[in-house]
């Protein structure tokens, strides 16, 4: 017995020798656990300092780039006067230049009237002169001089109806040409008042650029100091939840080994339990086996108890035979050493009618049948105590019940949403049905679309907002988005030529929304005031997903779509592109607009 407790001893522990074993993770302290905590309520406070700063760096933003817009908007103006002035001033050099050719033409003209004029008075001076006698030479001779007289005087009367004409469109000319004059004066003074007026506007815009420069860096650097703190808290909580981490795996790893400590306890016992009793059986065995032999070694053996003397007295008496007498039950062959089963042998009790006539009994089947009691007698291996002793942790069952396995029911996370989720009638049914004229309202822009628009209103709004969203990204160009997609920039002659975005293909805001909504059937002008005063105004606070946001005191500065949950989409500025914001309240327009 000795050597079987020992031999499944050093079983048992080779076993658990072999099984491997994981490594123990780290186990982090309360205190650290708790410096983390502590660092990562300082992380959260710092970050929300540096949201404020951010947000109120972005209104500051928000106000000067409508600003910018108001100023874009009053270069744009003086340009326009100023091409207009440009124009009329060249006009009026070209009509005053075509006075004064036609003036030097005149005066030429005249001129050369004169001359002739001049001329034929010479020429009739020196004729009557030269014949002082035609006079008293006849009368055919003084009818010629009359004649000649006449003639002259008639051309002469020509010649002076001539230069006077000439005369007098000299003078309208000459007018013509200082009223003109006048104009063109008129129209250079208004050009050097639209230059004076894009100077003024321009220098405001570098003014404000500047501005805005500086407001952008520091926007800039407040994200940057919000980006870095958030990376801090972002550290902070990864370093928290990595000690969480490993404390729920310590505790996982504590509970895992004290189910295999347990189950390897169960297993060393359960295999203790078996060699104990094989070595129960085995010793059931070689017990038996020993008794029995034992019970033929005694069955060959003389009473020893017997007092009398079993052999004859007589001297005269036949020879008796000592073996027969000892030793009854022996054959007549002499037992040879080699046929005397052994304790580690199992012998077989067999009859003794071979070894004894067929009248004789058998000997050993009540010294046999002892040593089977005898065998039964001793206790089996399941009386037996152990060699071991169960810690309390081995005694754990994880096993339920038959009880409990019968009347449990497993969960499922279909019967907890079963339990929790009840039935809630259907909120805004009305919005799903098909939806009219009515209810797009009476604007122009509703009753042009009403033939292509239809379906539920939640549908044509992702619609809008589905178009909307497949362009962001796209490049911001002043002037460009039509209905059918992005188109080329426009020149403003400042800051968004400064951009390039007349080289640019792309959207500016209130493009994006024309592109939008038209992909619902809806028809928006590409401006923002206009657009404005389409469909139903009501109050920003009651804004839901597709609505327009505006910016200015009539919309006229900006647009953008609302998405929810405080969010937008918009095409920013020059420089930027199509994205989604958050919604900015500072400089928003009295009233959003409902196109659907």
């Amino acid at each position: 017995m000795v050597r079987v407790s020992v031999a499944t001893v050093v079983c048992a522990s080779s076993l658990s020798a072999i099984m491997p074993v994981a490594a123990a993770p780290t186990n982090p302290s309360d205190d650290d656990l708790e410096r983390a905590h502590r660092a990562l309520e300082s992380g959260a406070a710092s970050v929300a300092d540096l949201a404020g700063q951010v947000s109120s760096a972005q209104e500051r933003l928000a106000r000067l780039e409508l600003s910018m817009g108001e100023l874009r908007e009053a270069v744009n103006k003086s340009l326009v006067d100023l091409h207009d002035a440009q124009g009329t001033a060249e006009q009026a050099r070209q009509a005053a230049a075509a006075a004064k050719t036609e003036l030097g033409n005149s005066q030429k003209e005249l001129e050369k009237a004169q001359g002739t004029l001049n001329e034929i008075s010479r020429t009739a001076y020196r004729r009557g002169a030269s014949s002082p006698l035609g006079a008293v030479s006849g009368e055919s001779t003084s009818e010629e001089a009359l004649d000649r007289n006449t003639y002259l005087r008639t051309n002469s009367e020509k010649q002076r109806q001539a230069i006077e004409e000439l005369d007098r469109a000299r003078t309208i000319t000459a007018n013509k040409e200082s009223e003109l004059r006048e104009a063109r004066n008129i129209a250079e003074q208004r050009e050097a008042e639209a230059q004076q007026a894009q100077d003024s506007a321009q220098a405001a815009i570098d003014e404000n650029s500047r501005a805005l420069a500086e407001s952008t860096q520091e926007h800039e650097r407040l994200l940057t100091e919000q980006r870095w703190a958030q990376h801090q808290l972002d550290a902070a909580k990864g370093n928290a939840q990595s000690l969480l981490n490993q404390r729920e795996e310590f505790d996982k790893y504590q509970a895992q080994e004290k189910e295999r400590r347990a189950k390897e306890q169960e297993r060393q016992a359960a295999e203790a339990r078996k060699k104990a009793e094989e070595a129960a059986k085995q010793n059931e065995r070689q017990r038996a086996a020993a008794a029995a032999a034992a019970a033929v070694v005694e069955s060959r053996q003389p009473e020893h108890t017997r007092l009398d003397n079993p052999y004859p007295q007589d001297e005269d008496a036949q020879a008796a035979e000592v073996a027969e007498i000892q030793n009854p039950g022996a054959t007549t062959e002499e037992v040879t050493p080699e046929e005397t089963p052994t304790a580690t042998e199992a012998p077989v009790v067999e009859s003794t009618e071979e070894a004894t006539p067929a009248t004789s009994e058998p000997v050993v089947t009540e010294e046999a049948v002892e040593a089977v009691e005898a065998v039964e007698a001793l206790p089996t291996a399941e009386e037996e105590t152990p060699s071991w002793e169960p810690t309390p942790e081995a005694e754990v069952t994880y096993e339920s019940t038959p009880e409990a396995s019968a009347t449990e029911e497993p969960v499922t996370e279909e019967s907890v949403v079963e339990e929790t989720v009840e039935e809630e009638p259907a909120v805004g049914s009305g919005e799903a049905e098909e939806i009219g004229v009515g209810a797009l309202g009476s604007s122009s822009s509703s009753e042009l679309s009403s033939s292509v628009v239809s379906g539920a209103r939640s549908e044509i709004i992702e619609t809008v907002i589905a178009r909307a969203m497949s362009q962001v990204g796209q490049p911001y160009a002043w002037g460009g988005g039509t209905a059918s997609g992005p188109s080329q920039g426009i020149r403003d002659g400042g800051v968004a030529d400064s951009y390039g975005d007349y080289n640019k293909v792309g959207f500016d805001c209130s493009g994006l929304t024309l592109y939008a909504f038209a992909g619902a059937g809806i028809s928006l002008p590409h401006y923002t005031g206009y657009q404005y005063q389409r469909g139903t105004q009501i109050d920003p606070s009651n804004m839901q997903r597709g609505d327009l946001i505006f910016y200015g005191p009539a919309g006229n500065n900006h647009v953008a779509i609302y998405l929810g949950d405080g969010q937008m989409i918009e095409a920013p500025q020059s420089g930027s592109y199509v994205q989604i914001s958050p919604v900015r309240w500072a400089g928003m327009s009295p009233y959003a607009v409902r196109m659907v």
